[in-house]
C-alpha cells in the first residue's frame, strides 16, 4: 500500500477520534504526512512485518506497534525498531 494513502486514511481515522499507529519502510514519506504515530522498520517494501515464514518475528514488529500506540506521549511520534533483514543478499 502506498505510504502517502497510508498517512491519509491514519489522518481521518484520528479525526474521528480513533487512535492510530502505522508501520512504515519509508520514514522519509511518512514524517511529512503528519501522522500521529509511526514505527520504521528497515526490512524491503512489500514485508512491513519481517521475513516470510517468521511468525516469531511478525509477532513482535506487532507488538511494538501496539506498544507505540499505548506509549506515543505527542503528535507525529516516529521511532525506528531494532529489527533488520537477514536475507539481504536474496534481495540485492
Amino acid at each position: 500500500m502506498c505510504h502517502r494513502s497510508v498517512g491519509l486514511v491514519q489522518g481521518a481515522i484520528e479525526r474521528a477520534g480513533i487512535p492510530t499507529a502505522a508501520l512504515t519502510l519509508r520514514p522519509e514519506i511518512t514524517i511529512h504526512m503528519n501522522v500521529s504515530r509511526a514505527a520504521y522498520v528497515r526490512f524491503p517494501l512489500g514485508n512491513p512485518f519481517g521475513e516470510p515464514h517468521r511468525p516469531g518475528q511478525h509477532r513482535l514488529v506487532l507488538e511494538d506497534l501496539f506498544t507505540l500506540l499505548e506509549t506515543a506521549t505527542g503528535p507525529n511520534t516516529l521511532i525506528e525498531l531494532p529489527y533488520r533483514w537477514k536475507r539481504w543478499g536474496k534481495w540485492l
